[in-house]
């Protein structure tokens, strides 16, 4: 009876150089083989591990989320999340339908102003919101009052 774990950590850039989007769909990764090979060329040709460190140590949480976001499948939110977990950005702010509802209704009732979906002005409002209340400390406010919604 073995009960141990197993622990296994993510490929590094080098590991994954000459791996096929082939290579990929046989280790059972399907459609997101693709893209995968597409974050690892980009992520090559933008500087690999290094391009990572600048963004770490960059202080402009919109200009880390800009480059995260030219990556294909990556949009604001999942910049974001990156920038936050990964990149110490503290003051990005993951919005989704449920921070925007979070900061309308405890913090700026007129935060959506007239619109009805999430447009990059409301996700950048709310944003602002969370940053001018939760100085240098702002992602991190927005994930305990979305994990204690």
């Amino acid at each position: 009876d073995d009960d141990s774990l197993s622990i296994y950590s993510f490929p590094t850039l080098d590991s994954l150089a000459n791996a096929s989007e082939d290579d990929l769909r046989a280790m059972g990764l399907g459609y997101r083989a693709k893209f995968i090979i597409g974050t690892r060329d980009l992520l090559q040709t933008s500087g690999g591990e290094e391009f990572l460190l600048n963004l770490r140590s960059n202080d402009d949480c919109q200009a880390v989320q800009d480059e995260l976001i030219k990556f294909s499948g990556i949009g604001r939110k999942v910049a974001d999340c990156v920038a936050l977990f990964s990149l110490d950005q503290d003051d990005s702010i993951p919005v989704d339908i449920h921070v925007q509802h979070i900061a309308s209704r405890d913090y700026d009732p007129t935060v959506l102003g007239q619109a009805k979906s999430l447009t990059p002005t409301i996700y950048k409002r709310v944003g602002d919101l969370f940053r001018s209340r939760f100085p240098n400390r702002a992602g991190w406010a927005h994930s305990l009052l979305f994990v204690a919604e």
